[in-house]
């Protein structure tokens, strides 16, 4: 069945009030009345349902299973990820988010090309999570990763919490192997990868990092672009952690 999603409590009947999901809904999918569909909240819980009525600016839904609540045991996987050129962020994004990540930062680094205004920006930020919401709808997810504001890496640097365990693949320096260094971080309630632009973290920015306690570490004999070093992080860190809780 295909799935939809609502911000709304999961009650008996249920409306969907997007305007990107209605559009999908209506006019790519040409569902109506008595088609029945999954519809998730994004915060772990779904349940099936039959539509009711079809409007232009509201689909109404009646829930016809008992609401499935997912939750799960990993700890959360987060990446702060430098922006690169042209649309392979939300590349990044949609991939991610079928692999598990609990959040995405978008982030802007001094070797960042990319330059966003606070208008351009809050712009970003929407359709990025847009392509989240459909990512998690494609892969059945009933989660869909927070996607933050675009950030500075000194602000988000700023954002560490001493129980968070964070990680910075890098090409310079003195680094360990990633599966090494997971394995010696226990007790930690989240997972943050911080991924560089083309050409790297600036010499100042990696001693910021090791300062606010990030761990430096290798993906390999080979230079990565950001989309390959991002997506290969976050699928290493879920097999990880799956692993270690079973």
């Amino acid at each position: 069945m295909h799935r939809f999603l609502s911000t709304q409590p999961l009650h008996d009947t249920i409306t969907i009030a997007d305007k990107n999901e209605i559009h999908h809904l209506r006019r790519v999918l040409r569902l109506k009345a008595g088609d029945s569909v999954v519809i998730f909240n994004g915060r772990g819980e779904e349940a099936e349902g039959k539509i009711i009525r079809v409007e232009t600016d509201a689909v109404t839904i009646a829930r016809t299973s008992p609401v499935k609540k997912i939750v799960s045991a990993s700890i959360p996987v987060v990446l702060a990820c430098a922006i690169p050129k042209k649309a392979k962020f939300e590349f990044i994004i949609e991939k991610c988010t079928e692999l598990g990540v609990a959040e995405i930062i978008p982030m802007l680094t001094q070797r960042t090309e990319i330059r966003l205004d606070a208008e351009k920006g809050e712009r970003k930020q929407k359709r990025f999570q847009t392509v989240a919401v459909n990512a998690a709808k494609q892969s059945g997810r009933t989660i869909v990763p927070k996607i933050h504001p675009p950030a500075s890496f000194d602000h988000v640097l700023k954002q560490l919490e001493p129980s968070c365990a964070a990680f910075i693949p890098c090409l310079a320096g003195e680094r360990k192997n990633l599966i090494d260094a997971f394995s010696v971080q226990t007790g930690r309630t989240k997972v943050i990868f911080f991924i560089g632009p083309e050409g790297d973290f600036t010499p100042g920015e990696l001693a910021a990092a090791l300062k606010a306690g990030c761990v430096p570490v290798s993906l390999g004999e080979h230079v990565l672009k950001v989309d390959t070093a991002a997506i290969s992080t976050v699928a290493v860190a879920k097999l990880l952690l799956e692993h270690h809780e079973e």
